[in-house]
C-alpha cells in the first residue's frame, strides 16, 4: 500500500503515545503493564504518512519464536479514525491491517494475537489468502468477556439492585462482618491463589506466581493497579487486584482463603472494587473473560454483559 512503512522495533515513547489514544486501548497494552510481565516483547507499527496507524505486540517465548501473549486484548490496535464517515473508515482500516498483516507475516511466518472485543472488524484475517484455499489461513477462535456498563447506573447502590439475588445475599451478609481496606501486600493474594489450586488439586507452575508479583508490585507502584483485601477483624480473608486505564477497571486476580468462602468474602471483596470504580468516574469494569462454566457464570451474576473477542492464529 502506497505511503506506508512497518517499523519492527518501536520506541516506547512513540508506543504509548500512539496506544493512548487507540480505541482498542486496554491496561494490557502499555510499555508498563508489558514491562512485568518478565518475557521479551517488540512493539510493532504500522505508518502512514509518517504517523502510526496501526500496532501490535509481538511476544517471544524461551526459544525466541513468537508466541500468544498471556493475556487478553493484546492484539490489533488501530488510529482512532472516527473522524472519518463510516463507510470510509470501514475501507481504510481494512486496507491498513490488510497491508500490516502481509508485512507480519513475511517477517515472523507466525504470529498470534488476542484482539480486544473493541475489534470489530478482523476480514482482514479471515480473507487472507482467500483466492487460495491451497495455502495457509488464520485460524480465528471466538472467546467472551464481561462488561458492566457503569455509566447506566446513577449510584454504586442503584447498581446494587441489578446483580443476581445470591449476590446481594452475599454481599449483604459478608458486610456485617467484614472491613475493606487497599494493601500493598501482594504476597496476600499470591498465597490465596496458591490455597484456590491446591483446593483444586492443580498444580500451579512457578512462573505463575512470579508473574502475579511482578504485576501486582509494577502495577501499585506506578498506580495502575489496585489491590482490595476483605479483613474479618485484622484477618484477611479474600483479595482482589484491578488494573487501570482512563475508562476501564480490569478484574485481573482474586483469591479467597477457603476457611471464609462460605461468608462471601469472595463476593464482597468483588463489590468493593466495583464500588471504587464508580467513585473513581470510570465508564465499565471488564471482568477480564468468561470462558469456563463455573467462573464464567459467576461473572456474569454481577449483571456484565457479554461481549465476543477472537484470538487470530497463523502457522506458515
Amino acid at each position: 500500500m502506497p505511503n506506508m512503512i512497518v517499523n519492527f522495533n518501536e520506541e516506547k515513547v512513540a508506543w504509548d503515545s500512539f496506544a493512548i489514544k487507540s480505541p482498542q486501548r486496554s491496561a494490557f497494552i502499555y510499555t508498563n503493564f508489558l514491562d512485568s510481565l518478565i518475557v521479551k516483547y517488540n512493539l510493532i507499527t504500522c505508518h502512514s504518512k509518517g504517523v502510526i496507524v496501526a500496532g501490535v505486540v509481538i511476544f517471544y517465548n524461551e526459544s525466541g519464536n513468537p508466541m500468544l501473549g498471556f493475556f487478553p486484548y493484546q492484539g490489533l490496535l488501530l488510529a482512532d479514525n472516527t473522524r472519518m464517515g463510516l463507510n470510509s473508515q470501514i475501507t481504510h482500516e481494512f486496507k491498513v491491517v490488510e497491508y500490516f498483516i502481509e508485512q507480519l507475516i513475511g517477517h515472523f511466518r507466525n504470529i498470534s494475537f488476542c484482539h480486544s472485543w473493541r475489534v470489530r472488524d478482523l476480514r482482514s484475517f479471515q480473507w487472507y489468502n482467500y483466492n487460495e484455499p491451497e495455502k495457509n489461513h488464520f485460524k480465528i477462535d471466538l472467546r467472551y468477556t464481561g462488561i458492566l456498563n457503569l455509566s447506566e447506573f446513577k449510584s454504586f447502590e442503584l447498581y446494587m439492585t441489578s446483580v443476581r439475588e445470591c449476590r446481594k445475599q452475599d454481599f449483604k451478609k459478608a458486610s456485617k462482618v467484614l472491613n475493606f481496606r487497599f494493601s500493598n501486600d501482594v504476597l496476600l493474594l499470591d498465597k490465596f491463589l496458591a490455597q484456590v489450586y491446591q483446593s483444586q488439586n492443580i498444580d500451579r507452575p512457578n512462573r505463575d506466581s512470579m508473574l502475579l508479583q511482578s504485576i501486582c508490585r509494577r502495577s501499585i507502584a506506578d498506580g495502575f493497579g489496585k489491590l482490595g483485601v476483605a479483613y474479618l477483624d485484622e484477618v484477611p480473608c479474600s483479595a482482589v487486584l484491578f488494573l487501570y486505564d482512563d475508562r476501564t477497571a480490569f478484574y485481573l486476580y482474586a483469591g479467597t482463603d477457603p476457611a471464609y468462602r462460605k461468608i462471601g468474602s469472595g463476593t464482597f471483596t468483588l463489590m468493593k472494587m466495583i464500588e471504587d470504580a464508580f467513585s473513581l468516574g470510570l465508564e465499565e469494569v471488564d471482568f477480564v473473560g468468561a470462558n469456563s462454566p463455573q467462573r464464567g457464570d459467576f461473572k456474569i451474576s454481577f449483571n456484565a454483559e457479554l461481549r465476543p473477542y477472537f484470538e487470530t492464529k497463523y502457522n506458515e
